[in-house]
């Protein structure tokens, strides 16, 4: 089994929780520090992209955005072609303040700029 270097671990979960700070500041054009050019992002019945462009146009024509995001619970394993697995919880709340469970999987990637996520699947709980 191939472990995940501290150093990389590290940066992953720097990734992952930028996610959160770009989205909840609405600042969309950052958007290429944390996800793929080629990004496959899938949350049912809410926003599917292809691309990250597709994605920053379907963030910022998104009606209500949530208000905050949160990950919780993450575990990372690594593939034999050198991509890392993410699994995490995570907890939003919503433009009404409710508050949203779900369940991310992402594939990230090691790029010249550093870990991207090549793809990300949200399950909502």
């Amino acid at each position: 089994m191939t472990r995940i270097a501290d150093i990389d671990r590290v940066d992953i979960t720097d990734t992952l929780n930028k996610v959160a700070y770009i989205l909840d500041s609405k600042e969309y054009d950052r958007m290429g520090d944390v996800f793929a050019d080629d990004v496959q992002f899938s949350n049912p019945g809410r926003l599917t992209a292809n691309g990250l462009e597709e994605l920053k146009t379907a963030f910022r024509n998104f009606p209500a955005p949530s208000l905050s995001h949160h990950i919780t619970n993450l575990l990372l394993s690594v593939s034999e072609d050198g991509t890392v697995k993410a699994l995490c919880k995570a907890l939003s709340q919503r433009a009404d303040k409710s508050i949203a469970a779900a369940e991310y999987t992402d594939i990230l990637k090691k790029t010249p700029m550093g870990w991207r996520i090549a793809a990300r699947t949200i399950k909502p709980l």
